[in-house]
């Protein structure tokens, strides 16, 4: 009996351990290419369709060994793809530091008629754990290990302001995101915080819009639209999928989102552990969404990076979307 005991404490300790190096090595680097073609019957569109890669809360960082492996990962998988577009929806970095990264993967895409970017809750505030021990140093990029006393007011903040809202506002430590945009601009990524470029080029004329992140930005959905022909085919980027509860939405065609992770941690029976938007079952974090009797669709992506350093049945994800009118197209979602 008692050998028997010993042997399922051992088991189960094994399993665990699998189970956390999974989690915190594995599945975080194990970036899924999904592909999808979506039929629409809207104007605009050249013959052959219209590509975009969505990339979504890629989480920089200044380095290491999972965000080396990521950056390796995200080179294969997109060596040798042709797209139209780049749409990235936020959360593009972890911390300041994790700018450099970004630019550096950026540099390396090459759509026929541009990048877009929005920012994100995490593009403005630095929110992990770790910020609640330790304080900037006075020298950019380094850290100076927090009191214990002010270690513990700052828990019983955050403890606090969850309590009282769930969308917490405690800022930890601030990122730049007007800076992260600034330097996007350089790198020939748009800037789509609340409002619309028309695309005109190669046999396409539409649109496209984005909004301010919805917990720490300032969103504008009403500016975003305002330039916008009624009629006009819309792809408007949103890093929170909550967007979804506004009924201007329906103006678009499509809308990309991201913040979820798709849980991030998926529990058989249970779903999601995190869940980033309002709206959304825990059974379904992420994926595509319609409405409107389907004219207008939103895919959630799972996104590349996680706020904690884990992920468990949730993989992170890359979508190359291609929009083809509804004759040509091969798969529909």
């Amino acid at each position: 009996m008692r050998n028997g005991l010993k042997a399922t404490l051992a088991g189960g300790a094994i399993a665990a351990a699998g189970i956390t190096l999974h989690g915190l090595l594995i599945e975080r680097v194990r970036i899924q290419f999904d592909r999808y073609d979506l039929a629409i019957r809207v104007p605009g569109l050249p013959p052959g369709g219209l590509s975009i890669l969505h990339l979504s809360d890629l989480h920089c960082r200044p380095g290491g060994l999972v965000q080396d492996l990521k950056t390796a990962r995200l080179t294969t998988l997109l060596t040798g793809e042709s797209y139209d577009l780049v749409a990235l929806t936020g959360d593009l970095i972890d911390t300041v530091d994790g700018l450099p990264a970004l630019l550096a993967l950026v540099d390396d895409l090459r759509p026929r008629l541009g990048m877009f970017a929005i920012p994100g809750n995490r593009d403005y505030w630095e929110s992990s754990l770790s910020a609640i021990f330790r304080e900037p140093s006075p020298k950019p990029g380094r850290w100076r290990w927090r009191g214990i006393a002010a270690s513990v007011r700052r828990l019983r903040e955050f403890g606090r302001t969850v309590a009282l809202n769930r969308r917490t506002r405690l800022q930890v430590r601030s990122n730049n995101a007007l800076a992260m945009l600034e330097a996007l601009e350089t790198r020939g990524v748009q800037s789509l915080v609340n409002r619309a470029v028309q695309i005109r080029a190669d046999g396409s004329d539409f649109w496209i819009a984005g909004v301010d992140d919805a917990t720490h930005g300032t969103p504008d959905l009403g500016a975003a639209l305002a330039q916008v022909p009624e009629g006009a085919f819309l792809l408007l980027l949103a890093h929170n999928p909550d967007i979804w509860l506004d009924r201007r939405v329906q103006r678009a065609g499509l809308v990309l989102a991201g913040h979820t992770h798709g849980g991030q941690i998926y529990l058989p029976f249970l779903g999601a552990v995190y869940m980033g938007a309002s709206h959304l079952g825990r059974q379904r974090p992420a994926g595509w969404f319609t409405r409107g009797g389907g004219s207008t669709r939103m895919f959630v992506s799972r996104g590349v990076g996680e706020s904690l350093p884990f992920r468990l049945a949730a993989p992170p994800q890359v979508a190359l979307i291609r929009l083809v009118p509804v004759q040509v197209a091969e798969r529909t979602v």
